[in-house]
């Protein structure tokens, strides 16, 4: 008699255990990355995006300028002061001045920084405009006590994080001295297994076209960054290969609308052919800077 009940209270035992075991499977799996498109705080274009991995990992990449620093540390407070890892596609302020700003605050803790730029000569000698900027967020780098976070990628390295693989398809182009700052921009595949998303940066015809040549099976994603905030960025042929659903637009309402003060398509910039080629690809949902932080949820 007390072997069965021996027996009884095992089989009930393990029969908890056994349901516990399915409530915690089912709620980490129920768990959603969540990816933020922070919105511009100046009428100035930037690019700034927070990824939250299942288990909280916080990955942001860019950031904007010095207005859009503030929402970006609400953020970043919210993830009790710690970013895991940074990304930085290329050296323009539109992008990084906010990590400039972040950076220095002792506060903060930042992982993993993660960037691709040329020597400050290189700066110096093709894009003259940015190499003050330039010269300014390299020497940032190499203070003592950020330059151990530091991690300059190599091409097509593979990066684990939390469930995620990220794949860097795309560093600096020193040989790329049209558009130069643009083309140096890092491109960056995060791909969770069930959804991917491509991010672009800022990148050019060239280095579209570099992409094309030298990653043309990597490119297809679900979800893509629109290149240099929507307009006169990277190719139609390589969004064709990318073949989006979901267009992340960094994009402010003037340059949603090619409107420079006098109503829409009055002003040089090329948004509204590159939001015909989207069309012609079939996306089904954008996003756009304008609209204010925007986070969905990627499987």
């Amino acid at each position: 008699m007390k072997n069965k009940k021996k027996v009884l209270v095992i089989i009930l035992v393990l029969a908890v255990l056994f349901i516990i075991s399915i409530i915690v499977y089912n709620i980490q799996n129920s768990r959603k990355i969540e990816l933020t498109q922070l919105s511009n705080h100046s009428k100035t274009q930037m690019m700034g995006y927070i990824i939250k991995t299942k288990n909280d990992k916080m990955i942001i990449i860019d950031g904007g300028l010095s207005a859009d620093t503030e929402n970006l540390m609400n953020y970043i407070s919210k993830n009790n002061n710690k970013v895991d890892y940074w990304f930085l596609t290329h050296n323009h302020n539109d992008h990084v001045t906010a990590f400039t700003e972040i950076a220095k605050k002792e506060n903060v803790e930042i992982d993993n920084i993660y960037v691709s730029l040329n020597e400050k000569e290189w700066y110096e000698e093709h894009e003259k405009a940015r190499a003050e900027f330039s010269s300014y967020l390299i020497d940032l780098l190499n203070e003592e006590n950020i330059k151990q976070k530091v991690k300059e990628p190599t091409l097509n390295e593979k990066i684990q994080i939390d469930g995620i693989e990220v794949e860097i398809l795309g560093i600096r182009n020193p040989e790329i001295i049209e558009n130069p700052g643009n083309e140096q921009s890092m491109v960056i595949k995060f791909n969770t297994g069930k959804q991917s998303l491509l991010i672009l940066g800022d990148t050019g015809v060239k280095s579209s076209e570099k992409l094309l040549k030298n990653q043309k099976d990597k490119l297809k994603s679900d979800i893509v960054q629109m290149s240099h905030h929507g307009q006169l960025g990277a190719t139609k042929e390589l969004y064709k290969e990318v073949a989006p659903k979901i267009c992340l637009w960094p994009t402010t309402d003037w340059l949603w609308d090619n409107d420079m003060g006098t109503g829409k398509d009055s002003g040089p910039w090329k948004t509204l052919e590159t939001r015909k080629w989207m069309e012609e690809l079939g996306v089904i949902q954008n996003y756009i800077e304008k609209d204010g932080d925007i986070t969905i949820k990627i499987k």
